[in-house]
């Protein structure tokens, strides 16, 4: 087997599903034998897990007044390092890390586009992902389609990789430790969502909803929101009142993700914008837990409705509460689409298929 040396480069300074991605891609890569370094602020979360794992770091500065200086200069690492191939994840570090791979001889340059988005400004959308790069990657079809309807980008350049789950870790083994750390027996049933605090995420659907549900068939339910980001003063305010207060848990941050799931009876997430294919979908899947999300972005591409899960028209709570409380009441149901939902992950949408089409992808590129 080929062995890659192999560059990511992230601008970004938070700690998301994106981001994720990018160091699962790192670790895995680097797993498998392959020379792998990061390319960051070095501010950035990701960064500091990149130093943590002793990932090779070029630190980005990506202001544009510095961008004659950088551009050569990581060029210029870049054939000291003998890199072939370079991934850009986000906008600053497409343009600064795209224009020095094309400096560099013998580079492949890759543009990932993780989220669904507008393209207000088209020529240089144009220029970011049908002109600099030699291919564009994306994480879900529905992205993917866009760029080739919209933007113009042959579809022969275009290619979609969902993210993959390491089964290892997103296992059922039993109900975890969330019950015993909220103080909740047997009998209450437990509601998720589980992401960055972002609007879009539909945080003020979900607590819609909760309000309709609180109870089913005599049977309390339990609500918990698990995530951090700009939108965490306005939501703990909220809950802080009726008719949440005592019935909704905002957990913040969490790194033990498949504990919370393993606790969950349901797992919700009602975004209603630029999405591609959520990782938390397929971490609960893979936990063969029954997940509502919504006909948004690449989200149907991973549910089939009825069969792995069930999906909902965004923005509309009251929906959104009847099909909680559908599955709070039928445990047939829930554990079918759990099941279902965990094969068709150990099938299609493994870290180890993810890296495979990966490193096919080079090949084909190369």
């Amino acid at each position: 087997m080929r062995q890659w040396r192999i560059l990511h480069t992230e601008s970004s300074l938070g700690w998301g599903g994106q981001e994720v991605r990018v160091f699962a891609e790192l670790l895995w890569m680097r797993a498998q034998g392959h020379w792998v370094a990061l390319a960051a602020h070095p501010r950035s979360t990701i960064a500091r897990h990149a130093r943590e794992a002793k990932i090779p770091f070029y630190p980005l500065r990506t202001h544009k007044a510095l961008l004659p200086l950088e551009i050569p200069r990581l060029s210029l690492w870049l054939r000291r390092n003998r890199v072939e191939v370079v991934n850009t994840h986000s906008s600053n570090d497409g343009w600064l890390a795209g224009l020095a791979a094309r400096l560099t001889p013998g580079v492949i340059l890759i543009r990932s586009r993780h989220i669904e988005v507008d393209y207000p400004n088209r020529f240089l959308s144009g220029l970011a992902f049908r002109a600099l790069p030699h291919h564009v990657l994306t994480t879900s079809q529905r992205i993917a389609d866009r760029l080739v309807q919209e933007l113009q980008v042959p579809a022969s350049r275009v290619t979609c990789i969902s993210t993959g789950v390491d089964l290892q870790r997103f296992q059922v083994e039993g109900a975890g430790t969330l019950r015993r750390e909220l103080g909740l027996g047997p009998e209450v049933a437990l509601v998720g969502m589980i992401s960055v605090l972002r609007s879009w995420k539909g945080h003020a659907t979900f607590l819609d909803a909760a309000d309709q549900v609180l109870e089913v068939h005599g049977k309390p339910v339990h609500f918990i929101i698990a995530g951090d980001g700009p939108g965490r003063e306005e939501l703990t305010q909220k809950i802080a009142q009726a008719p949440w207060l005592g019935k909704v848990t905002l957990l913040g941050h969490r790194t033990d993700v498949p504990n919370v799931l393993a606790g969950l009876d349901v797992l919700v997430l009602p975004s209603f914008a630029h999405e591609g294919i959520p990782q938390i979908i397929l971490q609960a899947q893979a936990m063969a837990r029954a997940v509502i999300g919504t006909t948004v972005g690449g989200i149907p591409e991973v549910i089939e409705d009825g069969v792995t899960g069930l999906l909902i028209p965004p923005r509309e709570p009251g929906v959104l509460a009847e099909k909680i409380r559908m599955l709070l009441e039928n445990d047939d149901l829930r554990q079918r689409l759990g099941q279902a939902a965990r094969e068709g992950i150990k099938k299609n949408h493994s870290l180890d298929a993810m890296g495979e089409r990966l490193l096919r992808l080079y090949e084909r590129l190369s």
